[in-house]
């Protein structure tokens, strides 16, 4: 037999693993809201803000049109765009009728909300990316395409940089009292609030966490992530009941 051969550890018969993070909308069912009837269909009407590194503003991920053709809509009129932003003060340039607005708290990597990990721009996709057709996974002997999509993808996207090489607490208060501000200027304010940053075991007495609560307070969805450890449940990051 095989596995009773020199030089054999193992044998395990072979199995075949399926893409996840490409298909994220049909993993959680999001295409069954897409074709109901209920408002906001792929987040049509939504604004999104995402908190995290940045973002690649020139991404297609975050055009004005999609690979879709969707075409969107800026809540605040096409070449209005949230006062005091990144658009309004230093790049006209910088933001379109899908990145309605962008900010910057950490001073250290220069005021710019451009992405500077890429992490920023993963969140902000997963949530609320464009369809794009063909992106493509290239690899030193391979490479292959698939069409790709946000939970989110007609929804409108602000971008919060709060972290460089860490995430400074000042910057994340700062961030959400900018998020609850800038809601106050949009007509249907802001629906949600993407946060994949670690924290929260202590929410009671931990002023992010209880910023998360005004932001909740305000109208707004509060998404954080669970946290990478595991599998005990004492792992689980953001523990306050009014964050999911």
């Amino acid at each position: 037999m095989l596995s009773a051969m020199d030089g054999v550890l193992s044998v395990q018969k072979e199995r075949f693993e399926q893409l996840l993070t490409d298909v994220g909308p049909q993993w959680i069912g999001a295409e069954h809201i897409w074709n109901s009837n209920s408002d906001g269909p792929k987040g049509e009407a939504m604004v999104v803000a995402v908190l995290d590194t940045g973002i690649n503003s020139d991404h297609p991920s975050f055009a004005d049109i999609g690979g879709d053709g969707y075409d969107h809509t800026n809540p605040l009129g096409t070449g209005v765009y949230l006062p005091g932003s990144y658009y309004a003060t230093v790049d006209a340039s910088f933001c379109n009728d899908k990145l309605i607005g962008a900010w910057d708290f950490v001073a250290s990597d220069g005021t710019v909300p451009e992405d500077n990990d890429g992490h920023g721009s993963h969140t902000a996709s997963t949530a609320a990316g464009n369809v794009v057709n063909g992106a493509t996974l290239i690899a030193p002997t391979t490479s292959a395409s698939f069409n790709i999509s946000g939970v989110a993808p007609h929804a409108n996207i602000i971008a919060y940089d709060v972290c460089d090489d860490g995430c400074p607490g000042s910057a994340l208060v700062a961030a959400i009292n900018q998020v609850i501000i800038d809601a106050s200027n949009l007509p249907n304010g802001i629906a949600a609030l993407n946060y994949s940053i670690s924290g929260g075991g202590d929410p009671y007495n931990d002023t992010v966490e209880l910023g998360f609560l005004a932001a909740v307070e305000a109208g707004i969805y509060v998404a954080a992530s669970a946290g990478n450890s595991g599998p005990a449940a004492s792992t689980v990051a953001h523990l306050g009941p009014w964050v999911m």
